[in-house]
């Protein structure tokens, strides 16, 4: 099932903006202060808060990929390594991926979105998996990976089994990309694999600059390290689980629509989320894009998804279920 995105009319609203903002803002604080106690072993809630209102990291996985931890490799007290592995059509996939393993402050959590960090969310799982599976969209392409989190499992996978001419890995968080560089160095890919870190704020400020009448071929970034990462233009651009941040979803768009070469094609996966998703394609289409949206992407994806809404109370689609979003640019008509 996949469908062209229009934009949406919104319908009137009696609440004000303030008050929306206002709801969401406390709403969303709330589920920080969740997860930050569920990390740091606190049982007790905060004031009146119920956490059946406002948590939504009830479901964790489609049992897509097996994790296994790994005896005998190297702890260091705050993080351990698992196994992530598969088998599709006789032929089996694994991963090494290091997982972080200390209890991370409310402050760590609350900074630039630091929840990569904790987990790997279903909409990796799944954009990883569909990688697996449709093998030839990476193959001899240059890839990148926005907003990977602790693992960047699905630009991994990519490198590791899709034949890409070059891998580059990311995230706005330090700590997840010297996570990822260890799980790079692990699965002995440092020869094709770049690893750095970007905001999509400072990248998309960047990339309005750099466009002055005529697109650059090469552009670099500065990092939050001593060094700049150099970004060219990218054949494939993967984003999973990236959406749910209304005050970053422009810099998003405009960071994926420098670096898209214009024959490329960006694969963004993530839930509904209310009308985050929407917004997020209307947005796209915006800046130029054509977009193309698909529920039924996997037929073994929506197979546990139809099982999920049969047996799992605590599953709810619009938060849990990845929609794929795949994005082109619009082909150049020639004058004349």
């Amino acid at each position: 099932m996949s469908q062209e995105i229009l934009p949406r009319r919104e319908a009137p609203s009696i609440e004000t903006n303030d008050a929306r903002s206002s709801k969401k803002s406390t709403r969303a604080q709330r589920r920080w202060r969740i997860l930050a106690r569920a990390l740091t072993g606190s049982p007790e809630p905060i004031g009146n808060e119920s956490d059946e209102e406002v948590s939504v990291r009830r479901f964790t996985s489609f049992g897509l990929l097996k994790c296994a931890p790994l005896v005998n490799a190297p702890t260091d007290g705050e993080s351990s390594w698992c196994e992530y592995s598969t088998r599709l059509d006789g032929r089996s996939y694994d991963v090494q991926i290091r997982r972080i393993s200390k209890c991370f402050t409310a402050s760590e959590l609350i900074g630039f979105n630091n929840t990569g960090n904790v987990c790997v969310w279903p909409s990796e799982e799944c954009l990883a998996y569909y990688l697996l599976r449709n093998r030839g969209l990476c193959r001899n392409r240059s890839v990148l990976e926005l907003g990977g989190g602790m693992s960047c499992l699905a630009g991994v996978l990519a490198a590791k089994y899709c034949n890409p001419s070059a891998v580059t890995l990311t995230d706005g968080n330090v700590t997840s990309v010297d996570n990822v560089r260890c799980i790079v160095a692990r699965n002995d890919m440092t020869h094709l694999v770049e690893c750095g870190v970007v905001q999509w704020a400072r990248a998309a400020r960047a990339l309005r600059q750099a466009v002055n009448g005529n697109r650059l071929k090469t552009r670099t970034v500065d990092s939050d390290e001593d060094d700049r990462l150099p970004l060219g233009l990218y054949d494939v651009i993967l984003s999973a689980d990236c959406l749910f941040f209304d005050d970053t979803r422009l810099d998003l768009v405009e960071t994926i629509y420098g670096w898209l070469a214009d024959d490329g094609i960006a694969l963004v996966m993530a839930p509904r989320r209310g009308t985050t998703f929407q917004k997020f394609a209307e947005a796209s289409i915006k800046r130029g894009f054509i977009a193309r949206q698909t529920e039924l992407y996997d037929d073994t994806v929506w197979s546990r998804h139809l099982e999920l809404l049969e047996n799992n109370p605590e599953y709810c689609p619009d938060l849990h279920y990845p929609v794929l979003l795949e994005l082109t640019k619009q082909k150049k008509t020639p004058p004349g």
